[in-house]
This record gives structure tokens, C-alpha cells and sequence, in this order.
């Protein structure tokens, strides 16, 4: 759960560039990603039934791996600035 509710802060430092681990291009992509999944345009038609829909699911599929990979490792990169802020102040 901490790797679902830390992908809206990764977006916003992204967007803000606080968080070089993901660049403005791959987050673009994403949302196209979503984009996709919402929109009644498909490259492949959903009344081809398996075909159509199989298509949707793959997309979902990369959109839910990559985000769960890339909040984790935000998830890490916070702790590290947390943990080298605690260091400075007690320096």
C-alpha cells in the first residue's frame, strides 16, 4: 500500500523535478497509457472480443508494473533524503 499512495507525491515531485528517477517523457507515457485504457478509441476494437480486450489488459498490465516499480523506487529515494536530512541536522 505505501507504493500505491506514494505514486501521487512521485508525480508531483516529477512534475516539479524534484525526483530525477523519472524523467517528464516516461510520465507522458503513462498518461498515455490511462488515456488509453479510458478511451472508447482502441487500436484493436472491442467487439473483436478476446482480441479487443486482451489489448486493454496488456496495456493496464505494463501501466500497474511500472508504476508499483517506479513508486518503490521513489519510495527508497525518500527515505534517503529523509535519512540524509536527520544526518545533517545532527552534524
Amino acid at each position: 500500500m505505501t507504493r500505491v499512495r506514494a505514486i501521487p507525491r512521485m508525480v508531483g515531485a516529477v512534475m516539479r523535478g524534484q525526483y530525477a528517477g523519472m524523467g517528464k517523457s516516461r510520465l507522458a507515457l503513462l498518461g498515455l497509457g490511462v488515456v488509453y485504457i479510458v478511451s472508447p478509441v482502441d487500436v484493436v476494437p472491442d467487439f473483436l472480443m478476446m482480441i479487443g480486450v486482451v489489448d486493454d489488459f496488456g496495456v493496464f498490465l505494463w501501466l500497474v508494473a511500472t508504476l508499483l516499480g517506479e513508486s518503490g523506487r521513489f519510495v527508497e529515494h525518500e527515505r534517503n533524503v529523509i535519512q540524509a536530512r536527520l544526518v545533517e541536522e545532527e552534524g
